[in-house]
C-alpha cells in the first residue's frame, strides 16, 4: 500500500503536469512576505532564454509619460519618484515607489489585449509597472483605478510580450492583476504572496490546494514537493518554502530569508523544446530583493560571464534627478549607489515633458 505522502506525490504530478504552455517564453517568480517587526520583503527573478540589457533606474516625480502611441494612450503625471529594473531598453519588468508601494511584471501566455476602437484609456505593458509606481501610494488606490484602462502589448524580435502584474504596499496588502479576454481579473489579499507564469493564476491556486501540507507535523525534509522548473512546479514549491520562514533579526536576515526561498532555475537546465526541436533553457540570470521600509534594492546578476550581488539605496538618490546603470555590468559589488549617473534612460522614450532636474 503506497504511503499518504508518495499518494499526494503521484496526485501532484499529475496536477501539475496537466498544466498547458502556448509558447516556451515563460518565466520568473515573486514572493511577498509580511514580516511582524521589519516591514514587507519583496523577492522576484528574472528567468530568461538570453541576456535582455537590464538596466535600473530613478526616476523622480513630475514627468509627463504617454503609455500608448495611439490616439487612446493613458497621459499621466508621475506623483511618486521610484526606482526599477528595465527589460530590453522598452520599459520597467520590477520597482517600488517612495512610499513603499511596489509592482511586479512577470510573463504570462493568456493576457489579452485591449480594444483600440473603444473608449477605455490604453497603457503598453512594457511601462504598465511604471504606470503603477507613478501613480499609486496603495493596492486599494491602485484597484480603485484599474478599470479605467487596458493593456496593449508591446513586441520584441517579432515577439509578442505578454504579462500578468503583481502590486503590494507598505502594509502587506496585496494584488494579482491579469487582464484576460474578460477584461481584469483581480486576486485581492495578503494571501496571494506568490506569483509565477502560465497557466493563470486560478490554475495555480488549485493547485496549491490539492498540493498544501494539511498540518503543520508533516512539513519536515520528506514531504513531497514538485521540483522541476515550469511554472506551475514552482508556485506550489514558492509556496511551500515562504510558508516554513520565520521573523527575521534584521532587514539583511529578512532579505537573505526570502532570497533563499526563491526559485532559481540552474543555468543550462533543459526547459522543452522549440519549434526547431532545439531544447531550450529559461535560466535565473538575475534576481531583486528589497523592503519597502528600507528602500534598498539587492541585485544578484548571474548570467554569462557576470557573477555579481550588489545593491543600490534608493533614498540617496530621490534627490529630483533621474539616475540610471546597466545591471549587468560584471563589476559591479557591494553599495553601487555612487556608481549611478545622471541619465533620462529606458522611460525617456515614453516622456512627453518633464521639468529640469
Amino acid at each position: 500500500m503506497k504511503s499518504s505522502k508518495s499518494k499526494l506525490m503521484v496526485a501532484l504530478m499529475a496536477v501539475t503536469s496537466a498544466a498547458t504552455f502556448a509558447t516556451t517564453a515563460e518565466a520568473c517568480s515573486r514572493i511577498l512576505w509580511e514580516t511582524d517587526n521589519h516591514g514587507v520583503f519583496v523577492s522576484r527573478t528574472m528567468d530568461w532564454m538570453e541576456a535582455n540589457q537590464p538596466t535600473i533606474e530613478v526616476r523622480h516625480a513630475g514627468q509627463q509619460y504617454k503609455g500608448h502611441s495611439s490616439e487612446l494612450g493613458k497621459t499621466w503625471t508621475s506623483k511618486y519618484a521610484s526606482i526599477g529594473m528595465t527589460l530590453y531598453g522598452m520599459g520597467l519588468v520590477d520597482g517600488f515607489n517612495e512610499v513603499g508601494f511596489s509592482a511586479n511584471g512577470l510573463f504570462l501566455d493568456e493576457e489579452s489585449t485591449g480594444d483600440l476602437s473603444g473608449d477605455l484609456a490604453q497603457v503598453s505593458n512594457a511601462i504598465f509597472v511604471a504606470y503603477l509606481l507613478d501613480n499609486f501610494a496603495s493596492v486599494e488606490e491602485a484597484l480603485e483605478n484599474i478599470h479605467d484602462i487596458e493593456i496593449q502589448q508591446f513586441s520584441h524580435n517579432g515577439h509578442f510580450m505578454r504579462g500578468h502584474y503583481s502590486i503590494q504596499d507598505q502594509s502587506g496588502d496585496s494584488a494579482i492583476l491579469e487582464f484576460l479576454d474578460d477584461g481584469w481579473t483581480i486576486y485581492h489579499g495578503k494571501q496571494y504572496d506568490v506569483m509565477t507564469n502560465s497557466p493563470t493564476f486560478q490554475e495555480h491556486l488549485t493547485n496549491w490546494d490539492q498540493a498544501q501540507p494539511t498540518a503543520d507535523d508533516v512539513v519536515d525534509g520528506v514531504f513531497p514537493v514538485p521540483g522541476n522548473i515550469n511554472s506551475a512546479q514552482r508556485f506550489v514549491w514558492n509556496k511551500y518554502m515562504k510558508s516554513q520562514l520565520t521573523e527575521p533579526s534584521s532587514y539583511t536576515n529578512g532579505l537573505a530569508k526570502i532570497d533563499s526561498v526563491t526559485y532559481k532555475i540552474p543555468l543550462d537546465a533543459a526547459n522543452r523544446a522549440d519549434a526547431a526541436g532545439v531544447m531550450r533553457g529559461y535560466a535565473t540570470i538575475y534576481s531583486v530583493g528589497y523592503n519597502l521600509d528600507q528602500k534598498v534594492m539587492q541585485v544578484r546578476y548571474q548570467f554569462g560571464d557576470a557573477y555579481t550581488h550588489f545593491f543600490v539605496d534608493f533614498n540617496a538618490l530621490n534627490d529630483g534627478k533621474n539616475y540610471a546603470i546597466d545591471a549587468d555590468n560584471p563589476e559591479l559589488f557591494g553599495d553601487v549607489t555612487e556608481q549611478f549617473t545622471q541619465s533620462t534612460g529606458v522611460m525617456a522614450n515614453y516622456v512627453t515633458r518633464h521639468h529640469a532636474g
